[in-house]
Parts: structure tokens; C-alpha cells; sequence
């Protein structure tokens, strides 16, 4: 085999595998519509099934090795030329489905950090309104209440929130410097 085409194909090779990688990064369903790419443009059937490991290669006489079985593509490919053309018209494809799918986490962090604000405010909401049932059961002279609140409720609902609390308002108060120092 000439170096020059065993290089072509390693090269692809390496490429195939980080699409699949990046596909089943974002979805099964975006790894399957990947795949199904590959077999439009190479002209072979592929058994896309619901696989955990998924391995594609093309093998030195262009036939493809998919999960160790070897696929014969319909059109058989007989130049390095061919094979190139066809991966460069998959590579558009998977590019732009990746791109259109590709997941913005600088918007998905931003948004974790609005969700962790408010459960923290929510959380001094509820506990403000609960201090204030145990205060006005006191004054209203319902002691059984107003005990039962110290001894059942309070123990109950401090010791499980108070770590997840500390951490969240942590979060938030981080949260809270970066946005002014962005507006500074």
C-alpha cells in the first residue's frame, strides 16, 4: 500500500472518530443522523442500532469496518480521488449538524447560575415565612404549634439544607461579583 494513501486514510480515520465522538457528545440521535450521513454519501448500509461504542473505519481497500463487521459500499470506491470526494461532501454534512447542534454553555452556565439565585431567594422566602408561623403561633398563645415547629420542623429542614445552602449562596454571591465586575 503507498504511504501517501495509508496517510490519506489514517487521516480520516481519525477524523471519523471524532465526529462520532462529538455527535454522541450531544446526542444519540445526532451520532445516528451522523451516521446515516456516512452511509448516503458512501453508499453502504450500516446497522445503526441503539450501540453504547460505536467503531467506524475505512480499511486499505476503501470497504468500511463498522462494530468489526466490513460493509462493501453499493458504488465501490476505486481511487483515493473518490474517497476524498466523498468524505469532504459527509465532512460538510457533519459539520453543519454539529454546528447546529453544538450545545453554548457560556448561555447553559449563565442560565444554571439565574436558576441557582432564585431557588436561593426562594429558599430565604420560605424560610422567612416559616419564622414567621412559629412567631405568630407563639404570640396567639399556640405553644403546641409553636413546640412542635422548634422540635419536629426545624431540626428536620435545617440539617439537609444547610450544606446545599451554603454551597448555593456561594455560587450565587460568585455569581453576583462577575456580572458587576462586568459592568464596572
Amino acid at each position: 500500500m503507498d504511504k501517501n494513501i495509508q496517510n490519506v486514510l489514517n487521516q480520516i480515520n481519525k477524523e471519523l472518530k471524532v465526529y462520532i465522538n462529538e455527535s454522541s457528545f450531544i446526542s444519540q440521535k445526532c451520532r445516528n443522523k451522523m451516521l446515516s450521513f456516512f452511509e448516503e454519501e458512501f453508499k453502504v448500509s450500516l446497522d445503526i442500532g441503539r450501540y453504547q461504542n460505536v467503531d467506524l473505519v475505512i480499511l486499505d481497500d476503501f470497504t468500511i469496518s463498522y462494530r468489526d463487521d466490513v460493509y462493501i459500499p453499493d458504488e465501490v470506491i476505486s481511487s483515493l480521488e473518490e474517497l476524498e470526494e466523498k468524505y469532504h461532501r459527509f465532512q460538510e454534512k457533519a459539520d453543519h449538524l454539529i454546528k447546529k447542534k453544538e450545545i453554548d454553555f457560556d448561555s447553559k452556565r449563565n442560565f444554571n447560575h439565574l436558576i441557582n439565585l432564585l431557588f436561593v431567594i426562594l429558599i430565604f422566602l420560605a424560610a422567612i415565612g416559616i419564622f414567621l408561623l412559629g412567631v405568630i403561633a407563639f404570640l396567639r398563645g399556640n405553644y403546641f404549634d409553636c413546640l412542635w415547629f422548634l422540635f419536629v420542623i426545624v431540626p428536620i429542614i435545617v440539617p439537609k439544607f444547610k450544606n446545599s445552602l451554603q454551597n448555593r449562596i456561594i455560587m450565587a454571591k460568585d455569581y453576583l461579583r462577575s456580572i458587576r465586575k462586568k459592568f464596572k
